[in-house]
């Protein structure tokens, strides 16, 4: 089927050399291009500004207004002075009488209007509302701090165990693909002997077996090298495609338990009772009088020769002070609504205390567990490694057949794949420690 056969290499095409990378460049690369450390960043830049935006509630708003008005007013003539013109209108008709013309339409006679003119208000009691609210956006960024650095635990110690991930099933392909050209050698062998007659056709059905039924675990060992290859790009910023060259871990440091710190995520939860408790504060605000002042200075004239000079120059002074009486019980359902997400807050806190005391411990028995598995996997690779050499010298004198040696290369081969297992357990296990602790991988 032609859809599922690879795609062809273009000749002559550049290849891209792999990038080498090891643990600490991993991480180094994760934390500036991973994107949803990007966006957690991001995040507490969004606060920092926050801040900036309620604390501009406190000082003076000053708006310069320059405003040109063209309008005819009736209301003049609908007014009772409106009223005493029109009888002078009505005198006037009447024989005998002789009064003055008055033209009362003068009165709604379209007219022109030019104002500059500077405006301020200023807040000047609002009962500790604004100097709260600074305070929450302040508390807002400290609350995505730790989110950030949450987010930026989590994927750092996502790409250590992608690191593990590629580092294990590499290991497992190369003893696959060890037993893989074993088996192969093995049944060139049989087949050799075969044709000398030194060799029976079982011995042939054997070998070509053991070699068949080791290339279905080499496709699937590739498969998972491959896989783990692409989820570790997309978690470092990468394209899924690159080829990367991991350099090996080796044994852990050995040494004490480093000493942890105050999860984020507990301190985050922390933030957030704060900002609960302080913003019943201003809730409360709303419920009592505040004061404000407002100032305005300018000119108004209907003519533009006439403006900034005297007499048009107007201003105006104000105190206000707004007393709500009955709001519809709004702020009572706001204080409610705030209470039981306070208490939603407190009790997720709980919950995650007790989860993250889970986790530590949990952590310190899985390495001990896998302190324990790493001795016992090195001792038994020593032991078939001793095996091997025994067999192989057993073989060359004639008391072991080919399929011996083969059943003991492979116990070999897979010995050495748990070894491996087992050193990569001792860093995952370091990995889980330091992550119960609050700290990076490394």
């Amino acid at each position: 089927m032609l859809f599922l056969s690879p795609p062809a290499l273009v000749e002559g095409a550049p290849t891209q050399p792999p990038l080498e990378l090891d643990m600490a460049g991993a991480l180094t690369r994760a934390r500036a291009e991973n994107p949803s450390i990007r966006a957690a960043k991001a995040r507490v830049e969004e606060r920092r500004s926050l801040i900036t935006t309620v604390r501009a509630d406190a000082l003076p708003q000053v708006t310069l207004i320059g405003d040109f008005t063209r309008v005819r007013d009736v209301s003049m003539l609908n007014s009772n002075i409106g009223s005493v013109f029109s009888i002078f209108d009505a005198f006037q008709t009447k024989p005998g009488i002789t009064l003055p013309p008055f033209d009362t339409n003068g009165l709604a006679a379209p007219r022109s209007y030019y104002t500059t003119q500077a405006t301020a208000s200023q807040p000047l009691f609002y009962w500790g509302k604004i100097g709260t609210a600074i305070d929450i956006a302040e508390m807002g960024e400290k609350e995505a701090t730790h989110g950030y650095t949450t987010a930026e635990l989590e994927i750092l110690h996502g790409v250590a165990k992608g690191y593990l991930a590629v580092l294990a099933t590499r290991a497992e392909l190369e003893v696959v693909e060890s037993r893989k050209k074993t088996a192969e050698q093995f049944l060139a062998d049989v087949k050799a002997k075969l044709e000398a007659q030194s060799a029976t056709e079982l011995d042939r059905l054997r070998a070509e077996s053991e070699y068949l039924a080791v290339i279905p675990e080499s496709l699937q060992a590739e498969a998972n090298h491959k896989r783990a290859l692409e989820v570790l790009n997309g978690q470092l910023g990468l394209d899924p495609r690159t080829p990367v060259k991991l350099a090996d871990l080796g044994l852990p440091p050995t040494g004490d338990a480093p000493a942890g710190t105050e999860r984020s995520e507990i301190a985050q939860l922390k933030q957030q009772e704060a900002m609960y408790r302080a913003n019943d504060t201003i809730i409360k605000s709303d419920l009592r009088p505040k004061f404000d002042l407002n100032a305005s200075y300018g000119y108004q004239t209907t003519k533009t020769q006439n403006l900034f000079k005297e007499p048009y120059d107007t201003w105006k002074v104000n105190v206000t002070m707004r007393f709500p009486i009955f709001d519809g019980l709004r702020s009572s359902g706001k204080r409610a609504q705030n209470r039981a997400q306070l208490e939603q807050v407190r009790q997720m806190r709980v919950d995650k205390e007790r989860a993250i005391a889970v986790e530590k411990s949990t952590a310190t028995r899985e390495t001990g567990k896998a302190i324990a598995f790493h001795a016992a996997a090195q001792k038994a690779h020593d032991a078939g490694l001793e095996a091997l050499r025994m067999s192989r010298e057993a073989f060359e004198q004639g008391l072991i057949t080919s399929l011996d040696l083969l059943q003991a290369e492979r116990t070999e081969r897979q010995l050495e794949s748990q070894r491996r297992r087992a050193e990569l357990g001792l860093w995952a296990a370091r990995f889980d420690n330091r992550r119960a602790q609050g700290l990076a991988p490394l």
